[in-house]
């Protein structure tokens, strides 16, 4: 499965009011930005975060940032470096503490980087309620129910280790999954997998909340 940015490189780029119509039915919270993280658009579960101000916040002047200023500075070089990589680049990946979980930020350009003006979706996903769309993915890409459960540790950031404690083997057999894994997903690495999984927002219709 090949990821969002990618596909829309592949092809002439809908409009940004297409784009919108689009956004607005996946669940995740999105968000289409310009290159200096102005906002062009963010669809309802994204109008809902910019609501609360947290973790992202609309300035005046129309930009969104994060709420807390801490992560500013790196919000900041995220952006620059989704809007010089172009698309079909790797997302500009950013974690961040929220409450009791932590939420997942991706970054990716929708246009090649020698056009005038960045265009860039911002996806954000809690650690939480991915379940049904990761089991879809490991489905459609032929994962084991072992393995899919070693991909689900690893999408909430455990390690190799520390997901072998909790599903009750060794070390060594969720290394030996995970490889198998990356092989059936083409992942050179499983930061690459991760990179993938976040530039694949869900459909409403499809996902769910998970669990």
């Amino acid at each position: 499965m090949r990821p969002f940015s990618e596909l829309l490189a592949a092809g002439p780029l809908p409009s940004a009011e297409t784009l919108a119509l689009i956004t607005d039915a996946l669940a995740w919270p999105l968000l289409l930005l310009r290159g200096d993280g102005s906002l062009i658009h963010a669809n309802l579960a994204a109008r809902g975060l910019l609501a609360q101000r947290r973790p992202l916040m609309l300035t005046s002047k129309g930009l969104v940032q994060p709420s807390d200023a801490a992560l500013r500075g790196g919000y900041q070089a995220a952006l620059a470096a989704a809007a010089l990589g172009g698309a079909g680049q790797p997302a500009q990946l950013l974690h961040w503490a929220l409450g009791n979980g932590r939420i997942s930020v991706a970054i990716t350009s929708l246009v090649r980087p020698a056009q005038e003006h960045a265009l860039l979706l911002l996806a954000l996903s809690h650690d939480h309620g991915r379940v049904a769309e990761l089991r879809a993915y490991a489905a459609i890409n032929g994962l084991s129910e072992a393995e899919t459960r070693v991909l689900l540790h690893l999408a909430r950031g455990a390690t190799s280790a520390s997901a072998a404690a909790e599903l009750g083997v060794s070390a060594a057999t969720v290394r030996s999954q995970t490889v198998s894994l990356r092989r059936k997903t083409g992942h050179a690495s499983v930061a690459a997998l991760m990179r993938t999984l976040a530039a694949l927002p869900p459909l409403a219709s499809a996902g769910g909340d998970g669990e």
